[in-house]
This record gives structure tokens, C-alpha cells and sequence, in this order.
């Protein structure tokens, strides 16, 4: 990934007379599996994995001092991933909206767009204020994904072993809040039948089947 080093300047205030312009979270659906290709996994695998999220392109903080603006302890270090949540001026801001507190609205990383400089800042009623620090900050481009969303869905197909002539599986269904299932269903196919199998809208082509792996084509995905 491309690393972004900041330059050295003073501090400077700025009237807050430009209030923030929020940025909103992208909405997306993902698969994780290829359609009509050969592929293999070990019992207790995802075969498929299909699901919604919200995202927004991001920064990962890759080295950060600790330090205080406007009084204000700094409150990412090495490793947080902020996404890109609003605009000031030229500045773009990346910053965790749900960390707004009392005496102030927003504090984050700024990126200067017109000469790529880099800042901590912090937005409250005394303005928006940018920081130097003796140290600087390293980042670098990455990706911000919320799964937990009012609008988000998670759906597997997990592999489950083989006892004769019969496949196990097991389908997981999670909705908005993705810590735990929705739903949850044992499935189990007879191959003496077909050995394609469905569900949801799912079809699998099983190549082989053992008590330790299987191998398969996805046919079609989840239908919606």
C-alpha cells in the first residue's frame, strides 16, 4: 500500500464560519467464492459466502505520537482505521463519527487536497484547528467496512463431513447485528440422487466428497 508522510508546520486556527460537510457510508454487496470453477475445502469451510455492507475508502494509522489538541488527548494510535467522513475547506477528514463527545464534534486525521498535507485535527466551537507535531504521522490507504448496519446481511454455506452416501451442511443466515445467527439450518443430500444441490437459490456441484474435504463448482449464488 502507498504511505503518506506529513510535513512539518504550525499550528494554525481557522474561523469555523465553513461547518463540516459530512460524508456518508458507501452501501455494497460482496461474494466471496468463484461461479464454475473447480475449488476444495476442509470440513467446517465456508463454500460460499455472500453478504451486504456499508464501506468507505480509509486510512490505517501506521505510526502516531501521543499528544493533546486544543487540550484534547488524541484518541487513535498505530493501527486504527478511520474512514473518509467529511470535508472542510480543502481539508479531507478521516475520523470515527462515533466518537463525537461533549467538548467537541469532530477530531481526526486532515488531508490537505490541493498539497497532500497531513494534520491531526479537531472541530469544536472554537473552530477547526490543525496541529504539527514534532513526529510524524504515517498512514496508509486501506478500506473501512461496516457489517453491523440496519441495511446488512451475511449468508453462509459451510461444509459439515459426509457420513455414506450423504453430505452435511449447514446454512447461517445473519442480519444487521452480525455477532451471532438470525438463522441457522442443518441441510443433508443424498449424491445416490443428484450430485447437485440447492438451496436458496444456491447450486453446488459436488466433484468429491470425503470426512475431511470436498470438492465442488459453484453453479449460481444466493438469489436475493
Amino acid at each position: 500500500m502507498r504511505k503518506i508522510i506529513t510535513f512539518l508546520l504550525p499550528l494554525f486556527i481557522v474561523s469555523c464560519a465553513t461547518p463540516i460537510k459530512s460524508i456518508a457510508l458507501k452501501h455494497r454487496t460482496y461474494l466471496i467464492t468463484e461461479l464454475n470453477q473447480p475449488l476444495k475445502k476442509e470440513i467446517g469451510d465456508k463454500l460460499i459466502l455472500k453478504g451486504e455492507e456499508d464501506y468507505q475508502e480509509a486510512i490505517k494509522i501506521v505510526q502516531i505520537q501521543n499528544f493533546s489538541i486544543s487540550t484534547v488527548q488524541f484518541p487513535y494510535t498505530s493501527n486504527d482505521i478511520l474512514p473518509y467522513s467529511g470535508v472542510y475547506n480543502d481539508w479531507d477528514l478521516y475520523y470515527d463519527k462515533s466518537r463525537i463527545q461533549t467538548n467537541y464534534d469532530h477530531i481526526g486525521i486532515a488531508i490537505n487536497k490541493k498539497n497532500s498535507q497531513i494534520k491531526p485535527f479537531i472541530s469544536s466551537l472554537a473552530g477547526f484547528t490543525t496541529k504539527d507535531l514534532k513526529e510524524n504521522i504515517e498512514i496508509e490507504k486501506t478500506e473501512f467496512s461496516e457489517t453491523n448496519c440496519k441495511f446488512c446481511f451475511k449468508k453462509e454455506f459451510i461444509y459439515n463431513g459426509k457420513v455414506g452416501n450423504n453430505v452435511k451442511f449447514i446454512y447461517r443466515e445473519f442480519i444487521n447485528d452480525m455477532a451471532r445467527p438470525a438463522f441457522n439450518q442443518d441441510l443433508q443430500y443424498d449424491l445416490a440422487e443428484s450430485n447437485t444441490i440447492g438451496f436458496k437459490g444456491l447450486r453446488i456441484e459436488i466433484l468429491k466428497a470425503t470426512n475431511t474435504s470436498i470438492e465442488y463448482k459453484i453453479l449460481s449464488d444466493f438469489a436475493n
